[in-house]
């Protein structure tokens, strides 16, 4: 029977995408689930996987073109059409086997131990490598690249397991150290990332590392994919020539969203100063004992959950329907990324319950995965309250715009030094500018000023506040 795929419904409201590529050809013989396609969504760049056993016959949807959840984008022959003389021998076991596979509604088959979801090609791979998925912990379906990171550091741990520290080879384990989507890019590449010397923290082999051994930059990476993905024209107006940039998903919902929030909800924006000598010197004296690269955000998010104890509407959405204030009891806050397809917003889980390092690990794998591409739209669903750092790129005070529904976000400035009047003496310090903007319908101004003279205390304060924690 002839099949006509519909592009699918990817959750959280999206009704709508951009097709980015297709990954077979027409002709093509698919298996169910085998990923066939890949779309841009105002979420995420999410793959598309096959319905059915079966063979491509036509495409309906092309690169660049806008797709409709339901719009049909494929027609391909499922494997239903070819007769065979078995089928009818073995009725039940046929008709069991097909009650199976329609009891998965996520898109994927399982294992028979844990439901454990994956592409047919992952688990060819896990097969050839001895690998029982099971054992790969996750909360979603298993990827490649989950898969060839697990059994690297299998590989890894059992190569220090058979020798001693004293017959250990520098550079052995190189490579090891990366994360997944780093992994990925040095196989797009065609580079062996054991081969690339990483210039990070314990030897990590960063984006930059990979893109210096293929004779490239972060730059002109950006500029290829930004060419890639915006369409532009060039046309004559009135007054000379301009250039039509169409803007992608990402930038369109950002600026939907934007635009919903400053009309929603009535901004007012606090500003102040933090003196942070203290918490540069804490940061100086431990950044170079922890693996992972420490920045000033983690501290930042804890003294925002140290303060919110006492100021909880700042951790709360507004319901209008029933006119309450909804306080939130977990902590999963919102970092904003600057990427090539525009301003992405990841949620960093359970802030109250991560220490420092873990905060680090956290931003860092996620920021990785925004700028990379490799982002999932459920990292970035739901989220609290949200923290915007503009001072890694320049600049002291702004206004940010509330991230719609929650009720609150921070905006940090850059650290600088200052002169400052200290004990009737003038001294260099640093200090760094905060602006809170708040929704007045949840949060008045002294509420707002009191919550921001806590996060001022735990910022000047950082080991007392730690000892909090």
């Amino acid at each position: 029977m002839v099949l006509e795929f519909e592009f699918p419904d990817t959750g959280e409201g999206v009704t709508e995408g951009k097709f980015l590529d297709w990954k077979i050809d027409e002709g093509d013989e698919v298996e169910e689930d085998q990923v066939i396609a890949e779309a841009e969504t105002d979420k995420a760049v999410v793959e598309i996987p096959a319905p059915a056993n079966g063979v491509v016959r036509k495409f309906r949807a092309s690169p660049g073109d806008k797709v409709e959840v339901g719009q049909v984008i494929l027609e391909m022959e499922t494997e239903e059409n070819v007769e065979t003389d078995e089928s009818e021998e073995e009725p039940e076991e046929v008709e069991e086997e097909e009650t199976s596979e329609e009891a998965s509604d996520t898109g994927f088959s399982s294992t028979d131990s844990g439901d454990v979801l994956a592409l047919p090609k992952v688990r060819k791979l896990a097969e050839e490598k001895g690998i029982d998925l099971a054992d790969i912990k996750t909360g979603e379906r298993i990827t490649e690249e989950e898969l060839i990171e697990y059994a690297e550091n299998e590989s890894s741990e059992a190569s220090e397991e058979g020798s001693s520290t004293d017959s250990e080879v520098p550079g052995e384990s190189r490579g090891s150290n990366a994360s997944p989507s780093v992994r990925r890019l040095a196989r797009e590449k065609g580079l062996d990332i054991s081969q690339i010397e990483g210039s990070g923290r314990g030897g990590e082999v960063l984006r930059s590392d990979v893109l210096e051994a293929a004779g490239e930059t972060e730059s002109s990476e950006k500029e290829q994919k930004e060419r890639h993905s915006q369409e532009t024209h060039t046309v004559e107006s009135d007054s000379g020539e301009v250039e039509r940039v169409e803007m992608n998903s990402v930038k369109k919902m950002t600026g939907s969203k934007m635009e919903k929030a400053k009309f929603s909800a009535p901004h007012v924006t606090h500003m102040d100063t933090a003196d942070v000598s203290k918490l540069v010197q804490l940061r100086e004296s431990v950044k170079d004992d922890i693996s992972e690269h420490l920045t000033y955000l983690p501290f930042v998010m804890k003294a925002c959950y140290v303060a919110m104890q006492d100021h909880p509407n700042l951790n709360a959405e507004l319901d209008e329907e029933s006119d309450e204030i909804v306080r939130k009891k977990y902590y999963d806050f919102n970092i904003a990324v600057d990427t090539d397809r525009g301003l992405l917003v990841p949620k960093i889980e359970g802030v109250d319950e991560k220490n420092l390092v873990e905060l680090a690990s956290s931003i860092s794998d996620l920021v990785d995965k925004a700028q990379s591409g490799d982002i999932s739209a459920q990292e970035m669903q739901g989220g609290t309250f949200s923290i915007t750092n503009i001072g890694a790129i320049g600049g002291e005070g702004f206004t940010p715009i509330i991230n719609y529904p929650q009720v609150a976000i921070l905006g940090l400035g850059k650290i600088q030094e200052s002169a400052e009047v200290v004990d009737g003496e003038v001294e260099v310090r640093n200090t760094v500018k905060l602006s809170l903007s708040y929704d007045h319908r949840v949060i008045d101004g002294a509420e707002a000023a009191r919550f921001m003279n806590d996060v001022i205390e735990n910022l000047e304060e950082p080991e007392e506040m730690l000892m909090e924690i």
